[in-house]
């Protein structure tokens, strides 16, 4: 299907029963090297815990910066300190996680949901402070009042013109969060919490309104994908969002790299823009003028390297669409939820839906200008 050749992109090319083979080999090995460091606690069958969770450790965890037992230690987390789950699961079901800040990997065996069953590890002694949750306090359930955050007067507004038709984006703004906090399904707190995000996790502004409690409130989701809202005192402003004008013709996809945004045209129109994560500082996502030329409802993709810690296997990776023929393409993402930074191996990451929604526009053919 692919030709033979030096591997850089998000896929494995196959060129006979020779390259599988090794293919399997390497896997095998790869998965008794991983059985051989992990613990008895970590070769339990680890839970499941959905990206933007909020998790707590059941005991005192080593955050790793590999998602391995001898990784190179990062944080402390001690019993019944939270997280937010940033990507996962990995290596016999570890997690990438937010904590204070830091980003490492935790063994998921380690760690608990919190949601409405989660009841803390009890300790010896436990001294409790009576304070009201804000939010800037991540939570897995709605607080269901608008008591229990601090008063509107108390939050800082930022101006934000709200599009007023489809394809609007007039006034755009790429902002980020400056503390962590929760994401809801509707500007207000009594509407239920998705999931939080961290401090540093990048956003699209795309409308601001005024709650009924008074609270100044940004839409962060475009069409796919589910209504996403967080409050105006967790997020500060870093840039307008750049467009390009009529570059060319037709239907064509803008990535810029610089600002981590990906733009759907059509001639001089942006008629979708949505936070993408493109290429790492050593797998750059190659800059250039490109076409769509090869694309599939799914995909597994493996590659990157063992002895580097790199390696990756995914399955059912959705829509891809390549437009580089070292194996760079767009494409759905289920592993990780921090777009807006650099996060894979050259290819352009996007939600699932937004990648559904670039399927169903794009055609082959269609051009990609990749620029800084």
């Amino acid at each position: 299907m692919f030709a033979s050749g030096t591997r850089k992109g998000n896929y494995w090319r196959r060129t006979g029963p020779g390259l599988v083979a090794m293919a399997a080999l390497l896997v095998a090995l790869f998965a008794g090297f991983a059985a051989g460091l992990a613990s008895p606690a970590q070769a339990q069958d680890a839970p499941r815990f959905p990206l933007g969770s909020v998790v707590a450790a059941k005991t005192g965890v080593t955050l790793r910066d590999q998602p391995m037992v001898d990784g190179t230690k990062v944080a402390e987390m001690k019993v019944n300190e939270r997280a937010i789950v940033t990507g996962g699961p990995f290596n016999d079901g570890w997690y990438w996680l937010d904590f204070k800040g830091s980003q490492a990997y935790a063994a998921g065996s380690l760690l608990v949901l919190v949601d409405d069953k989660y009841t803390p590890v009890p300790e010896e002694t436990v001294t409790v402070t009576a304070t009201a949750p804000s939010e800037s306090t991540p939570s897995a359930q709605p607080t269901g009042s608008a008591s229990a955050s601090p008063t509107p007067a108390a939050f800082p507004t930022t101006e934000v013109t709200t599009p007023t038709t489809p394809g609007d984006y007039t006034g755009l703004w790429l902002g980020e969060m400056s503390t962590g906090g929760n994401v809801r399904v509707g500007p207000g707190l009594d509407k239920k919490i998705l999931k939080g995000w961290w401090a540093g996790r990048r956003v699209l502004l795309y409308e601001s309104v005024t709650a009924s409690d008074g609270g100044v409130w940004y839409r962060v989701s475009e069409q796919p994908e589910q209504p996403m809202w967080v409050h105006s005192s967790l997020v500060r402003k870093v840039a307008p969002v750049k467009f390009e004008g009529a570059r060319y013709k037709g239907k064509w996809v803008n990535i810029n790299i610089t600002q981590q945004i990906v733009t759907a045209y059509e001639d001089g129109t942006p008629v979708k823009v949505t936070l993408a994560s493109t290429g790492k500082a050593k797998t750059p996502t190659e800059l250039g003028v490109w076409k769509i030329y090869y694309r599939l409802p799914k995909q597994d993709m493996e590659g990157g390297n063992l002895a580097s810690g790199d390696y990756y296997n995914l399955k059912d990776v959705p829509f891809p669409q390549y437009f580089h023929m070292s194996g760079e393409g767009l494409h759905g993402t289920y592993w990780h939820d921090n777009f807006g930074r650099p996060m894979s191996h050259g290819c352009v990451n996007l939600s699932t839906p937004i990648s559904e929604w670039f399927y169903g526009w794009a055609r082959i053919g269609t051009i990609v200008y990749v620029h800084n």
